[in-house]
């Protein structure tokens, strides 16, 4: 047979099922002339590798840890086109073309294992002649069972490394060879994530220079790397806080988890910078005060703010604890906790910090060398300004503000509706690893292998449920859902060596003819385990059994089963749920849930997949109904709380349409994300909204207050946020990858409407201050005859009595 050979393949996934195997496998590819795997080789069959080669091949990888195979009768189960010849190198040796093309046409039953052979199965990119019959292929597959379970788990999880560097290695006469076992998804996808933590200690870094230049002056005295560094240590707090707890409570800790500290960092930075916004906003009539009524008067407008944002964050992610999804609920425990801890250390921890560093400044000590008092310093008075506010001041509010920029406020629209549902979990393999060549070789030259799946049934009565076990069979082989040639059944096996094998082993334990049937379910049993254990054409069925024997009434009985079948590929989802649907529809034409029940490993993923869109609605309408629940009751102010909620609803809206035209779909990661994207669209228009209601004055002179008050640590603290991530562009883990196209997204639109669309929103319909508002909009050209104003942030405000008194 010309190039049956040409390329190999292996596959397998895992088992976690007891009494049933794990699969692993590799593929052996042959290169064409630009050197890519697959494509026919010049040449024709005399450039295929013969099978003697995947013999010696097979003998490489099985050699040494026999142990953790998963054996039918005395032989290891490994499943390939080499069956056909019992894996004897003499016979293959001796094999020709037509010899091999006769065997693969004409053989159904595997000589090893006596179940049905299918070649298609283990050859891909099949070519046939004219008369229909396979006549060349551009691949084959390997597949080797191990035992899965926990027992064999370190057997089991060194043959796999073994397997994985030998195959990596390559062979003589198999050009490429393409490899994946149960591990390769926790290495590789584990290793892809640990390898880029080196993307999250660059971005911290860029975020502590960050701080350090927005907290500090550039002089002597000024230059604030101490209170930096306990603003770092908040956030510490904070992430130490939310894993100790929640890992003591018992909550588990996931691939997604790691995305944490980003999160933290966010909303942590956020907090410092309104409080130190808050402070440099202060007059400098407040700045002559002691520092304990300087420190009061700060945590008057900051201290509302940053509580507003934390409730709020709290409510959204205690929302999304309530999902029926163990991913998403655990990281909303974990998130809920880590921003109490941020919120507790920034008002206690922080602003004690902040205490500490304002006498320092008093005293005219230096601020690296706090032990060193400068005499009479004066600083520069290029450190005095803040080239932030000063943009806030002089452009930005005054720019915003016209009339014809007010009109022309827009953003882009996107819907939910748009973005699809989708998720693979081979999109956490990183694309530069060995799993990910694989899992792309095998799209590409077995497009119908899909998920391994079995119907298990329980402790039942398997005597009288002949006709449904017959049905069964047959249906699952007649699905659309289901790979050819795929269904093994113990008992279609079982009731066929019954039938040929009237006299043996009956001991008048079966009926006369035509049935020869057992005439109990204790008989039955009892046949059954002697067909597993002392017949070879059984053997191979002894694991997909579970039988006891009692030593009180002498008889067998049966507790457990299964059958095993293969999915076909599909495309996406929906094809995977309509199956998954079919599966359990089918099944249950036969038995009750209560006797059997069709599982794959990968029913997780798909009845995930069912759910998650529904859970995502679920939990986003539920959050945002809390987040405008707390921010009426914290800001007090029905009009304003409804604009907030306006510009957060906005942001999820535009985020949603963005990452539908990004290709992204909604997964746990992206539900995550969306989650965390509320959190963050609520600080960067809570804390507006809530400033402006302090402001006294006519609406647009508030706005213009408001921006210069609280506009730049706003900023801040979103371009503290991209910062962080920007690094994760590079990443090669889907979750890292993932999470930097959301969180741009939202720090993008998220500072759009909190800084545009919401000023603008305020400037028309804004309403009135609270009763208690004590600050007022003083054009920056203005100078207090007593209160020079000088050296101080926010010139643009002052109290509202010094501003009467003028």
């Amino acid at each position: 047979m010309s190039e049956t050979k040409t390329n190999g393949y292996m596959n397998g996934s895992p088992s976690h099922m007891n009494g049933k195997p794990s699969q692993n496998g590799h593929m052996n590819g042959k290169p064409t002339q630009n050197g890519h795997p697959g494509s026919p080789v010049p040449g024709g069959s005399k450039d295929a590798p013969k099978p003697n080669i995947f013999k010696r091949f097979s003998d490489k990888i099985i050699s040494g840890l026999e142990f953790a195979f998963y054996k039918s009768g005395s032989n290891c189960r490994v499943n390939s086109i080499l069956e056909l010849w019992s894996y004897d190198e003499t016979t293959i040796n001796a094999l020709n073309d037509a010899t091999v093309k006769t065997a693969v046409n004409t053989i159904t039953t595997s000589p090893m294992y006596y179940n049905d052979f299918d070649a298609t199965t283990v050859l891909g990119e099949i070519s046939r002649d004219g008369s229909g019959d396979i006549d060349s292929a551009k691949a084959a597959k390997m597949t080797f069972f191990l035992l899965g379970e926990d027992a064999y788990k370190d057997n089991s999880e060194s043959w796999q490394k073994l397997a994985i560097d030998r195959s990596l290695t390559g062979y003589s006469g198999i050009s490429n060879t393409y490899v994946f076992a149960t591990r390769s998804f926790s290495d590789e996808g584990g290793n892809a994530i640990s390898d880029d933590i080196k993307f999250l200690s660059s971005g911290y870094m860029l975020v502590i220079v960050f701080i350090w230049i927005i907290l500090s002056r550039f002089n002597l005295r000024d230059q604030r790397i101490a209170l930096t560094i306990t603003g770092l240590l908040v956030v510490g707090f904070g992430l130490g806080m939310s894993f100790g707890l929640s890992s003591a409570a018992g909550w588990k800790y996931g691939p997604l988890h790691s995305i944490l500290p980003f999160l933290l960092l966010g909303i942590g930075v956020d907090d410092l910078f309104v409080i130190h916004g808050s402070l440099n906003s202060l007059s400098h009539h407040d700045h002559q005060k002691p520092v304990s009524e300087i420190t009061g008067r700060m945590l008057k407008h900051a201290g509302v703010s940053i509580l507003v944002t934390s409730v709020t964050d709290v409510m959204a992610f205690g929302i999304g604890a309530t999902t029926t999804l163990p991913a998403l609920k655990s990281f909303c425990v974990f998130s809920c906790i880590g921003i109490v801890g941020l919120f507790c250390y920034a008002a206690t921890f922080f602003v004690a910090c902040v205490t500490i560093d304002l006498n320092r400044t008093r005293q005219e000590r230096d601020g690296c060398l706090c032990c060193y008092v400068h005499k009479n310093y004066t600083p520069n008075k290029c450190s005095e300004r803040n080239l932030l506010v000063t943009f806030m001041q002089k452009f930005y509010a005054k720019f915003l503000l016209k009339l014809p920029v007010k009109v022309y406020w827009d953003s882009i629209f996107g819907d939910f509706v748009n973005l699809e549902q989708n998720f693979n979990q081979d999109w956490f393999i990183p694309t530069d690893s060995y799993a990910y060549d694989y899992l792309q070789a095998q799209d590409k030259y077995f497009p119908d292998n899909g998920a391994l799946a079995n119907v298990y049934c329980k402790s039942i009565t398997y005597s009288s449920k002949k006709s449904n076990f017959e049905s069964l069979y047959t249906s699952l082989g007649s699905s659309q859902y289901v790979s050819n040639g795929t269904v093994d059944s113990w008992y279609k096996s079982y009731t066929e060596w019954l039938a040929t094998n009237p006299t043996t082993h009956n001991a008048g334990k079966v009926s006369g003819a035509p049935d020869y049937w057992p005439t109990s379910e204790a008989h039955f049993a009892d046949l059954l385990n002697t067909y597993v254990t002392q017949i070879s054409s059984g053997q191979r069925h002894a694991r997909e059994l579970v039988i006891t024997y009692s030593s009180t009434s002498s008889v067998y009985s049966i507790d457990a089963s299964y059958v095993r079948f293969q999915h076909k590929l599909f495309a996406n989802a929906k094809a995977e749920i309509e199956a998954m649907d079919a599966m359990q529809s089918l099944v249950a034409t036969q038995f009750t849930d209560s006797e059997c029940f069709p599982y794959s490993r990968q029913y997780l993923t798909w009845e995930t997949n069912k759910v998650i869109q529904s859970e995502l609605y679920r939990n986003l309408g539920l959050a945002a109904a809390c987040v405008f629940v707390v921010t009426l009751i914290l800001i007090a102010n029905l009009w304003t709380s409804l604009m907030v909620f306006i510009c957060v609803i906005m942001t999820l809206v535009d985020v949603a349409g963005m990452m539908h035209l990004w290709g992204l779909t909604v997964d746990t990661v992206t539900s995550i994300n969306l989650i965390i994207a509320i959190g963050l669209a609520v600080d960067y228009s809570a804390h507006i909204g809530h400033c402006f209601m302090t402001i006294s004055g006519e609406r647009n002179d508030r706005v213009k207050a408001t921006l210069v008050e609280i506009g730049a640590p706003v900023f801040s603290g979103g371009f503290s946020t991209f910062l962080a991530f920007i690094l994760l562009a590079a990443s090669t883990s889907y979750v890292f990858r993932t999470f930097f196209k959301v969180f741009f997204l939202v720090v993008i639109f998220g500072l759009f409407h909190g800084l545009a669309f919401l000023p603008v929103l305020l400037s028309w319909i804004g309403p009135s201050p609270y009763l208690s508002a004590d600050k007022r909009y003083q054009d920056p050209e203005f100078k207090h005859p007593e209160h020079d104003l000088q050296g101080f942030d926010n010139k643009a405000m002052d109290m509202k009595q010094v501003s009467e008194y003028t």
